[in-house]
């Protein structure tokens, strides 16, 4: 196979080309200056001695310089002079551009001095041709070498390392060519050790298929040890500026086809949305409705089983419908992402059906049913203390009607009237000691009133009865008052005709009745019901029994007082009343007259008293255990609690977890994993939660409403499993999303990858994020048509996309971004303009389209464009209006 006529050795070429390097740069600078100057029909020999004059070197300048660029004119003569002018023109502009060159000036140039000119040459390739595949020198070399290791990738015996001995055999050039034109070589019939041939053929075809000036020799390649990185870089190079402008575009049938399946796909998630939402707006309002109902609780048992019917609602029905609002909430995130990603308007629900509204509606039923639960306990508590006030009520109506039954009867008795004056004397006495005893038990009326008024005021189921009861008593202490008066009355105008009375035995009944009614007092203090919720309120309970033991002590002194008094009255021939002598107005003579209560009784009542303080201890020991039990059962409690407060914060490091790792298995397997965690989340509930849910109910029944162990309640440790649960939804929707990007924008996995492989390449301090200089080779890497530094005027199209990448311009572009924008690059008519591109594209240019013309497209959907695209008017028959179609599709949307 011939070689290119500039890769023959030239007759009058120097003799100083020892060095195989120099020779193979010479020969591929020479074809690199030809490639330059073919645009202007001109090419040179050699460039050690074709560049001497600085004429062809202006030219070259000229040309990669750009169109705007204007070099002086080559002197006139052909002295030295003006060689040396000419050239130093041209290296002049080399200053210009920055290119930096070591050593060499117009002398060397002129004087053919090779090694300089082939130095200033490899510095111009690489600041006009090979660095613009990157940002800046040392970066260029790794970006083409990425560019052709992945245009090569999966050719067999090829692999891309370095710039010399990967290219030696010839078949990675032949790999490049294939990749791209498959057509032009038969890659499969290659051998790998037939360099000459590999090399030869790929030069031949892309001299003459692809019209790219050969740079590389086949013989050079074939006997050197080491080929020149130079001179194989500059021919990557130039199969680089070929081939990257060779994949722009798609198909328009298939991107037509793309737009008209989103459409469809959009239409039924919308449909589906809205009927989620209308059936969660219509149980909203039910339920608040339902959860603001305040029903008469009027016992404890009418509380509980208020509670265990709102149980069901807790924890099945309220889970299961915040389940299908996160649903709703992953449904509209997904729809509103595959709008923005196909350049669709954003979708906006109907009235009342937005994502804000059903939250707020929502922000209803968790008030309704955190105040539904407030105000139960509430009245649990209530009904609980209104029950032993009852109690109590019941105990204190007993005891003082006890005490009232037949006094009306018995001061209404006329026991006076023709009645000696001794006797007068003592019913007078008597009644003062009455009267004393009658105040001092105004008290005990004054308590049952206070009590019947408070049942009322927490409306007690029994209030009515008790009010009755009450009337009763009032009624009955009304008429007592009422007849004492009016005995009293009576008895003072008898008391006219009295003389004398009998000190001792009024001393006696005067000590009496407040000793009797400390007794009846301390009775009713040991008897009355205990109302303890904790060790402490026992630890009260105590404490008032210890002073009852003081008052018994003290009470032992008046009562020797007493007893020393009736002695007295004995000694005197008095004889001690028999039991309840007080309820007879006969008195027999010796006894006392006056007293109410006879030593017998106060005797009786102080052994009862007494005997009943062992009993109060027994019984302030049995509620100690009482609380001990309930002390157990919030133990039990606070470390189930924990035990799942740790499980719930393990699943959730986990999620966190996964949310961080930098994996490389595919995003369905992602959601796979995912799954899988969630499936174990739901197990791990509906095992554990049910044990919980019925320790919680323990608690409730036994009217525990606060535990100093532990801050957690039933309805914390179900937020924290809802609020993980939703937290898997959210990620699951999220990698949806990924998948859903990946699949609506026609990127691949493998692209994807590439994507990862091209951004962590550049990522050079593993920060994670791109700075300007390293997103900028990055892009270039990838084939994105920008230029390969800042240049200022120049670099129009790098800043529009830093805009729409990093629009708050802080030189922080993360993967997350770089893949946004590098999908929304390669996605399917992004724009309505580019849709209608598409279209025009297929119906030739015209304004309209015929049937026969969406023959590319699948059947299902040219029969969906025949059904919904209007006819064109004025056009041929069966004309279709694909304009007025691409405005349906697109609405507003503002791109």
């Amino acid at each position: 196979m011939p070689l290119p006529a500039h890769m023959q050795r030239q007759e009058g070429s120097p003799v100083k080309k020892n060095n195989a390097w120099e020779k193979q740069q010479q020969k591929a600078f020479t074809a690199w200056v030809n490639s330059q100057l073919r645009i202007r029909q001109l090419a040179v020999k050699d460039v050690e001695t074709d560049l001497a004059d600085g004429k062809m070197l202006l030219q070259l300048m000229e040309i990669i310089g750009g169109d705007k660029v204007k070099l002086p004119k080559p002197a006139r003569g052909n002295l030295r002079i003006h060689k040396v002018q000419n050239v130093g023109h041209a290296l002049e502009f080399l200053k210009q551009k920055q290119v930096k060159l070591v050593g060499i000036g117009a002398e060397e140039v002129v004087d053919g001095n090779l090694k300089l000119i082939l130095g200033m040459l490899w510095t111009t390739i690489l600041r006009f041709d090979i660095q613009d595949i990157s940002a800046e020198g040392a970066n260029a070399k790794d970006a083409l070498l990425l560019w052709a290791r992945r245009k090569c990738q999966g050719y067999e015996n090829v692999s891309i390392d370095n710039f010399h001995m990967s290219w030696k055999d010839g078949l990675a050039f032949c790999a490049l060519i294939h990749k791209h034109h498959p057509d032009l070589i038969d890659f499969d019939s290659l051998k790998k050790g037939d360099t000459m041939t590999n090399v030869a053929l790929a030069m031949q075809v892309a001299e003459e298929k692809l019209g790219l000036i050969p740079m590389v020799d086949p013989e050079d390649m074939a006997v050197s040890i080491k080929p020149d990185e130079r001179s194989v870089m500059t021919q990557v190079a130039a199969f680089y500026k070929i081939f990257a402008s060779s994949n722009k575009g798609e198909i328009a049938a298939a991107k037509i086809a793309t737009v008209l399946k989103t459409n469809m796909i959009h239409d039924q998630l919308i449909a589906e949305y809205e009927q989620l939402a209308s059936d969660l707006l219509e149980w909203i309002p039910t339920t608040i409705a339902r959860l603001n109902e305040r029903p008469a609780l009027g016992s404890v048992q009418a509380c509980i089983d208020h509670l265990e019917t709102m149980s069901a609602f807790r924890t099945e029905e309220y889970p299961q419908k915040l389940k299908e609002k996160g649903n709703l909430e992953a449904k509209h995130s997904h729809i509103q992402t595959k709008l923005r990603l196909s350049g669709r308007a954003p979708f906006m629900p109907s009235d009342g059906r937005m994502i804000e509204q059903i939250e707020e509606a929502w922000g209803g039923v968790d008030e309704a049913n955190v105040e539904n639960k407030r105000w139960n306990l509430q009245q649990l508590r209530t009904q609980k203390r209104c029950a032993l006030k009852a109690e109590s009520f019941k105990q204190k109506v007993a005891s003082h009607t006890s005490w009232t039954d037949g006094k009306v009867e018995e001061l209404q008795t006329d026991d006076y009237s023709g009645a000696p004056l001794g006797t007068i004397a003592a019913l007078i006495k008597k009644l003062e000691a009455f009267e004393s005893d009658r105040l001092a038990r105004e008290t005990r009326v004054h308590e049952i009133g206070t009590i019947a008024a408070e049942l009322d005021d927490a409306a007690y189921g029994d209030a009515v009865s008790v009010n009755n009861v009450y009337a009763e008593v009032y009624q009955t202490w009304n008429d007592i008052t009422q007849v004492t008066e009016e005995r009293a009355v009576k008895l003072a105008e008898a008391l006219a005709q009295a003389e004398k009375l009998e000190a001792i035995w009024l001393d006696i009944a005067t000590r009496a009745a407040p000793l009797m009614a400390f007794l009846s007092e301390t009775k009713s203090a040991l008897t009355a019901p205990i109302i303890a919720e904790s060790e402490e309120d026992v630890q009260v309970e105590r404490t008032g029994l210890e002073e009852v033991k003081a008052n018994l002590q003290a009470f032992d002194t008046d009562y020797s007082d007493y007893n020393a008094l009736q002695e007295e009255a004995d000694g005197l021939g008095g004889r001690q009343s028999p039991l309840k002598t007080r309820r007879s107005s006969v008195v027999e003579a010796g006894m006392n007259p006056y007293t109410l209560y006879s030593a017998a009784e106060i005797a009786g009542l102080h052994r009862e008293v007494l005997g009943l303080v062992p009993e109060r201890e027994k019984t302030l020991a049995d509620e100690s255990a009482q609380q001990e039990s309930r002390e157990a059962l919030r133990q039990r409690w606070a470390d189930a609690a924990k035990d799942v407060e740790q499980w719930s914060d393990a699943q959730t490091a986990k999620v966190q977890a996964i949310a961080d790792q930098d994996t490389s298995s595919t995003l369905e397997e992602q959601v796979a994993y995912v799954k899988t965690l969630q499936t174990e989340i739901d197990t791990y509930h509906t095992e554990t939660f049910p044990q919980l849910e019925s320790l919680s109910k323990d608690m409730e029944e036994a009217i525990i409403l606060d535990n100093p162990y532990t801050i957690l309640t039933m309805d914390i440790l179900r937020n924290k499993y809802y609020k993980l649960s939703q937290e898997m939804v959210s990620m699951i929707s999220s990698i949806e999303n990924q998948i859903t990007i990946r699949d609506g924008t026609n990127i691949t996995e493998e692209q994807m990858k590439e994507f990862r492989e091209s951004f962590d390449h550049f990522d050079k301090d593993n920060s994670g994020a791109l700075s300007d200089l390293e997103f900028r080779g990055c892009l270039l890497s990838l084939g994105v048509d920008i230029p390969a530094e800042a240049i200022p005027g120049n670099d129009a199209e790098f800043e529009r996309i830093m805009m729409r990448v990093d629009p708050n311009r802080d030189s922080h572009i993360s993967f997350a971004e770089f893949t946004a924008f590098m999908s929304e690059e390669r996605a399917d008519a992004e724009t309505k303009d580019d849709f209608v591109a598409q279209f025009q594209a297929l119906a030739g240019g015209q304004p309209y389209i015929l049937p026969g013309q969406l023959s590319d497209l699948p059947s299902e959907l040219q029969q969906y464009c025949l059904s919904s695209m209007p006819p064109f008017a004025g056009g041929p028959d069966g004309a279709l209006d694909y304009n007025t179609f691409a405005e349906a599709c697109y609405g507003s949307a503002e791109v």
